[in-house]
């Protein structure tokens, strides 16, 4: 999975990509249309689109959806005004949360930086949370997750909560869900 921020030079370069791959597609249709295929009769259009994604065995990850837009270190640096160091000893040090992929590149998640400076109050729940299971994926989800009351309702994320520096709340919930999680 990789997610990037919106401003991110490497996003317009996949929107590029993916552009190229629609005209080259449309192209392909274009030239058996003239060369007298019926499309029509080959299969919903839709089903073929479909197959030849399938088959590239390209799948969206869920965690695009829960941890939302993330930022390459590259971004992060820009966005932060610092330099790639600052970055790893905030890592290091709780204050940036970064998510190894799969594909061994790290990414970070949007939401831990409001108006160009990380969320205080991370490294006090990061650490909290790490004293429960040890994976950064699992805090992100558990910072950008919605949560609910005993009614039911959303109440405002974690990380929101840390945002308008109700860092004690947010540390209760920490300490309490750290708990469960090291049982």
């Amino acid at each position: 999975m990789t997610t990037l921020a919106p401003e991110d030079p490497q996003r317009r370069q996949e929107e590029q990509a993916a552009n190229l791959l629609k005209d080259l597609f449309g192209s392909k249709i274009d030239a058996l249309v003239r060369g007298g295929v019926k499309v029509s009769v080959i299969t919903k259009p839709e089903t073929v689109i479909q197959d030849i994604v399938d088959r590239l065995g390209v799948t969206k990850s869920p965690w695009a959806d829960i941890v939302g837009p993330c930022y390459t270190s590259g971004s992060l640096q820009r966005e932060l005004g610092v330099e790639r160091g600052a970055v790893s000893r905030a890592v290091k040090e709780f204050r940036a949360l970064r998510l190894p992929t799969a594909d061994g590149r790290n990414l970070y998640p949007a939401f831990q930086v409001r108006n160009r400076q990380l969320v205080p109050g991370l490294k006090e729940v990061l650490t909290v949370l790490q004293s429960g299971i040890d994976d950064p994926w699992t805090w992100a989800q558990w910072l950008n997750t919605p949560l609910a009351d005993e009614n039911g309702e959303d109440q405002p994320r974690a990380i929101d909560l840390l945002a308008n520096g109700d860092l004690e709340t947010v540390l209760v919930e920490a300490r309490h869900d750290a708990a469960a999680w090291a049982e």
